[in-house]
């Protein structure tokens, strides 16, 4: 009957006491073990990330007293994982709401105690792969990014999400005994996009098409929900421009292209021109060069850097239009942490990784736009569930 009693109180926590509730749907190798495993839960996170060479994960701890984790039920690395959220009754009455967290691969297995607790880790689909995990050396020359990311997916039996505007051909770079997602990581590094791999497909987009989308919502400090924050603005390795030099393939002669967010930009040597900016219905901090959503007092605004540094890249261009691309590029992937936070709150399914978010109640950083980099939906027996996120200011080019 202890048993009994403590089965069904454990059940009763996972659920929460109140009205809302709170579960976990899990498939294993596209079996539905929900039933099995959830008076066994102690905690589970899914993690969701537009950031670089990231993936997504799951992760699902489970009470092992009587050792049945590491016995009979032990499960097999390479297997499948699916899993859904579910939240009932959230926000106010027959307010449900479900997020599909995708299919992973268990790649992760851990037993510890006392108390005995059974961790299992999986990654996206396909990350557990010889994508990452096998080694390879090739001269690659004379190619796009559109096309290697084609060619090595087709090596692999990935499909192939491409969304940027930005696709230069590059001269030559080896890949020296690297695997062919860090290949892919360090070639898009170079260009100024991002690739990332999430449930088999090699997704590579052009942040700045992203950070332009409209805000989706609002988050407030003021809200029901908001558990913490945290701001950082930092200087470390900022620059206040790029400049871009490379041979001119008609006249023979060295050419330098200065890019300058929201200053004179253009052919260093020459008269300048005015550079185009933004569109005139985005406003742009002149100090800080981010997106503003709300506009704000001179003395509130957060301040850049008094030493501006220049950003020095030699390599091939074609025209000054794609120095100006290229500089860009650069520059974005420099700069855009300059200004960083993170929030937590209530769970929220409704937080995304890679949604534009306006923030209020928070001060001076109320002033900028902001891009959700990582998303974390937790459940744990003593907090129950909470949604932290971790953000970037929009830069204004």
């Amino acid at each position: 009957m202890t048993n009994l009693n403590n089965t069904v109180n454990r059940a009763l926590k996972f659920i929460s006491s109140d009205s809302r509730k709170t579960k976990l749907v899990v498939w294993y190798n596209n079996k539905n073990i929900t039933s099995d495993i959830s008076d066994y839960i102690e905690s589970f996170s899914f993690t969701e990330r537009a950031k670089n060479g990231e993936s997504d994960d799951l992760t699902i701890t489970l009470e092992n007293s009587t050792g049945i984790w590491s016995n009979g039920w032990l499960p097999e690395r390479g297997a499948t994982l699916s899993a859904q959220i579910i939240t009932e009754n959230w926000n106010q009455p027959n307010d449900n709401q479900m997020l599909d967290c995708g299919l992973f691969e268990i790649d992760d297995l851990n037993d510890s105690g006392p108390v005995s607790t059974f961790s299992i880790g999986a990654l996206s689909v396909g990350i557990t792969s010889s994508i990452r995990g096998e080694s390879r050396s090739q001269a690659w020359e004379n190619f796009k990014m559109s096309g290697l990311v084609n060619e090595i997916a087709k090596r692999h039996g990935f499909n192939v999400f491409f969304h940027s505007n930005y696709d230069p051909v590059i001269d030559r770079f080896d890949q020296k005994n690297e695997s062919d997602l860090e290949y892919l990581v360090k070639i898009a590094e170079y260009i100024g996009v991002n690739v990332r791999l999430s449930h088999n497909k090699i997704i590579v987009y052009e942040e700045k098409l992203y950070d332009e989308q409209e805000v989706s919502l609002t988050l407030s400090k003021n809200e029901d929900g908001f558990i913490n924050h945290s701001f950082r603005a930092s200087s470390a390795d900022i620059y206040a421009a790029c400049q871009v030099q490379f041979l001119d393939s008609k006249s023979g002669k060295l050419v330098t292209y200065q890019y300058t967010p929201n200053g004179r930009s253009g052919v260093m040597g020459k008269e300048g021109s005015e550079s185009k900016g933004d569109s005139d219905d985005v406003k742009i901090d002149q100090k800080t060069r981010m997106v503003i959503t709300t506009q704000g007092k001179d003395e509130d605004e957060i301040s850049e850097p008094k030493v501006g540094k220049v950003l020095k890249i030699n390599r091939r261009c074609g025209s000054i239009a794609e120095a100006e691309q290229l500089a860009k590029s650069s520059l974005r992937g420099k700069n855009k942490r300059e200004i960083t936070g993170s929030l937590t709150y209530v769970g929220n399914l409704y937080l995304r990784a890679g949604l534009t978010i306006a923030i209020r109640g928070f001060g001076v950083w109320d002033y900028s736009k902001w891009v959700i980099e990582e998303v974390v939906h937790s459940w744990s027996v003593s907090l129950g569930f909470e949604t932290s996120i971790t953000i970037r200011g929009v830069l204004g080019y």
